[in-house]
């Protein structure tokens, strides 16, 4: 019984999703899907249009067999730790034989050898990235150009498409972590990631959540599968509009030694954000006072909605403490059943279950999630 593991945010869950999961299924003979995703914040550095639940029922009506949420403060990280913390469950599981992702590029063999190159840094590397950086690159554009030094056009070529990248942490992760969790890619088909078109039926979620916020919901919904059509016609959309007015207010009050502990906040960028805040009346405007060539949007996004919430340089760090189950099937059982055996972590579905495995930093990493969410529930 061959078991996939598909880590995803399915923010919201559509059409491209449940093909890759049909290919999962038919081209690499998994009995078996779990899906690792993402809570209610995702990696761009925003809440999730739908609900952690809502989206993970989506999910199980259209082929996953078990839902296991990747924490907050792993979820809403740069791709590497994302990746890094997602691999650290799938491996916790003791049930994944191959984790499957989506990719651009449908080579296994050359993310393979890029996420090689990344795990062991030869000294190369090192030298040509800190150059890059150092003429004011930010990283993924400096990787990029060492990439391309050592392995050529078509690698750097490779690692600058959204997917390619998860896909090519994804093989660093199970490489770095020694796993025996074998990587194989399904190629994406339809828009392109982040596009505002569709093609062929497909749409971009990034499409998708724009026609959602526009109040297009009837558009939107053509591009999801049937079976899950049902539970997003009529279900609240979160969004940080909602709460950006609450965001820039935290961030005028907070000291700038604690945001210099906000991850990815770096030279002397507390004081960069801090004076943005007095200035700014949107998060989308924040964002753009703050730019660099160094910051990323979605990296500024990540920093500001940390530091509302009081994810800190620590919390990333932190070690995945649980493997939380959030929805399942008939067949999920079974895989629930089996992991009971086979987890290095503790199983866990509620507080009291948490309650009763009497450790005091798993209480209170659970109860910081709790308040994640309480959060997320009155900006919507």
């Amino acid at each position: 019984m061959k078991t996939a593991a598909i880590i995803c945010e399915y923010n919201p869950f559509h059409k491209g999703h449940a093909y890759q999961i049909a290919r999962t299924k038919e081209m690499y003979g998994a009995e078996f899907v779990v899906a690792i995703m993402s809570g209610n914040y995702v990696q761009r550095g925003d809440v999730a249009i739908f609900s952690k639940e809502l989206r993970a029922k989506a999910a199980i009506a259209c082929g996953i067999d078990l839902v296991i949420e990747l924490p907050t403060v792993f979820a809403m990280q740069s791709a590497e730790f994302f990746a890094r913390k997602s691999v650290e469950i799938a491996n916790a599981t003791g049930i994944v034989d191959i984790l499957s992702f989506g990719a651009e590029c449908n080579n296994i063999e050359s993310i393979a050898e890029i996420a090689k190159l990344l795990c062991t840094e030869p000294t190369e590397f090192s030298h040509l990235m800190k150059s890059a950086l150092d003429t004011g690159l930010a990283y993924p554009a400096a990787r990029a150009s060492a990439i391309e030094t050592i392995m050529g056009k078509k690698a750097a070529e490779i690692i600058s498409s959204p997917n390619n990248i998860l896909g090519v942490e994804y093989c660093k992760a199970l490489c770095s972590s020694k796993s025996t969790i074998t990587p194989v890619c399904v190629k994406r088909i339809g828009a392109d990631h982040d596009s505002l078109d569709a093609e062929k039926g497909f749409s971009s979620a990034t499409n998708i959540r724009r026609l959602l916020l526009s109040e297009d919901r009837e558009n939107a919904l053509s591009f999801l599968p049937e079976k899950c059509m049902e539970l997003f016609r009529n279900a609240d959309l979160h969004s940080t509009k909602e709460m950006e007015k609450s965001v820039i207010a935290e961030l005028i009050k907070m000291p700038a030694e604690i945001l210099s502990d906000i991850p990815d906040v770096g030279e002397g960028m507390e004081n960069r954000i801090k004076s943005a805040a007095l200035q700014a009346t949107t998060l989308n405007e924040l964002a753009d006072i703050i730019k660099t060539k160094r910051y990323t949007h979605s990296r500024i996004r990540r920093i500001l909605l940390s530091a509302y919430l009081g994810i800190t340089k620590a919390h990333r760090e932190t070690a995945v403490p649980y493997i939380k189950i959030l929805d399942h099937n008939e067949k999920g059982c079974e895989l629930i059943a089996k992991m009971k055996k086979t987890a290095t972590l503790p199983v866990v579905r509620n507080t009291s279950q948490i309650n009763k495995l009497k450790n005091p930093e798993i209480k209170t990493f659970w109860e910081r999630e709790r308040m994640f969410d309480k959060l997320y529930e009155m900006f919507k």
